[in-house]
């Protein structure tokens, strides 16, 4: 079975430009706690968590209206994937990252999420067939 196969989220997103408070304002507004970071040619580069702007924002008493999405996004993302990757191959790299989202890519662009609920979900069917 490939990623293809699964209900893929919407993803969040915003380019690496983008102000922070912008930012702040997309998780808010779609209750979302990461948003991914878009380079140039829409693949993604970054991920910034509401924790992250907490805690290299808010905690550090910076001025979040000056600053851009890539001057606190955690780069490089560790954790991506082609709609045409197998799902094990993906839940085997989720369980080792202790990850439960994951950027999907289709031709080199962002094209949507899978979580790590969806992927046991099609796991656990297979196992039971």
């Amino acid at each position: 079975m490939l990623v293809k196969d699964c209900t893929l989220i919407k993803p969040l997103y915003c380019k690496k430009e983008a102000n922070l408070v912008e930012v702040a304002k997309l998780l808010r507004q779609n209750k979302q706690r990461r948003i991914t970071v878009i380079d140039e040619n829409e693949f993604p580069v970054g991920i910034i968590s509401t924790t992250d702007i907490n805690n290299k924002v808010v905690a550090e008493n910076k001025n979040a209206s000056e600053l851009k999405a890539e001057s606190i996004m955690t780069s490089p993302i560790y954790l991506t994937c082609d709609i045409n990757d197998k799902l094990n191959d993906i839940f085997n790299r989720m369980l080792k990252h202790e990850s439960f989202f994951c950027p999907v890519t289709k031709e080199g662009k962002l094209y949507g999420v899978i979580t790590y609920g969806e992927l046991t979900s099609h796991i656990n069917q297979k196992v039971k067939k």
